[in-house]
């Protein structure tokens, strides 16, 4: 389920599963064994810090409360909610606990994981909250591989989807870039170019053998190619976050550079679903005390 149409499009050409584009408030959902979701989170997150105060009033921040609803409709096995590590802190730690109260049946277990962990090429925190009625479900451990931005660049060329997909920037921006070494930001900018920038995020050029920094929107913050002067490209984004060549992003140049920020890391996306799999027929079958076992 999504609401915003390119992203809807983009995922009907991927899947051929039924894509729901509609605001989640106006549908009934059937029952399902495993509901996923997460909501947006841009009051939540650092780039947002001094917005804080009002995040209760922030109506995307009622989609957490919509997504609470959405459990009790549904009454899955298992939830999994995915937002910002801010999520479990905000208000003292009130989502969390609206998140207890609201849904007394499940054990919820919530832990702050990196996509670097995982596999993923990016150093990107996101709080995960794994509900249970079936017994405690944790989540995935670690793996024992770093990726580097070196490692998923291997092979770009502009034959692959979305390659070409870069924003054009002016020539005062072009010559803004051109001072930034890998791993440096902003602050390698002469000081009659800059801007009032105060995030360390902005115009930040990453680093060829590490991993990249937390992937937002890659237009706006002007997160940089390691060698090249210009923003990355959306194929460059995306396969940063773990997506294979074959997953193509449709619509605008500003949604499809949206969607590549947005998407949960595609290796810690799937080390959640392998490891709750796992764990949802070890306790199914407890659950069921099989008198026969099943022939080899």
């Amino acid at each position: 389920m999504e609401i915003e149409k390119d992203c809807c499009f983009t995922l009907s050409k991927n899947f051929d599963h039924e894509i729901i584009c509609n605001d989640i408030n106006k549908v009934t959902l059937g029952h399902t064994d495993i509901l996923i979701g997460g909501s947006p989170c841009q009051s939540l997150s650092n780039a947002n810090r001094n917005t804080h105060t009002g995040i209760l009033e922030d109506p995307k921040n009622n989609l957490i409360i919509s997504y609470i609803e959405k459990v009790k409709e549904v009454s899955p096995l298992v939830f999994v909610f995915e937002n910002v590590p801010q999520v479990v802190t905000a208000l003292d730690g009130q989502f969390v606990k609206e998140f207890k109260e609201q849904l007394p049946d499940y054990h919820i277990e919530v832990k702050i994981l990196n996509a670097v962990d995982y596999g993923t090429a990016q150093a990107r925190k996101r709080a995960f909250f794994i509900g249970s009625r079936i017994g405690i479900i944790n989540h995935p451990n670690p793996i024992n591989k770093i990726n580097t931005v070196k490692d998923v660049f291997i092979n770009l060329n502009e034959n692959i989807p979305n390659q070409l997909d870069i924003s054009k920037n002016s020539e005062q921006t072009l010559e803004r870039i051109s001072y930034i070494k890998e791993g440096n930001n902003w602050k390698d900018i002469p000081e009659h170019l800059r801007g009032k920038w105060t995030h360390s995020s902005m115009y930040r050029r990453l680093e060829l053998d590490k991993p990249s920094v937390t992937i937002t929107n890659f237009r706006k913050t002007m997160l940089l190619h390691p060698t090249e002067n210009r923003i990355i490209s959306v194929r460059e984004g995306a396969r940063i976050q773990g997506f294979n060549d074959d997953y193509i992003f449709y619509g605008t140049m500003a949604n499809k550079q949206q969607m590549v920020a947005n998407a949960v890391p595609i290796p810690l996306a799937r080390a959640i679903a392998e490891s709750i799999h796992k764990q949802i027929i070890n306790l199914t079958y407890k659950i069921n005390k099989p008198v026969i076992a099943a022939r080899q």
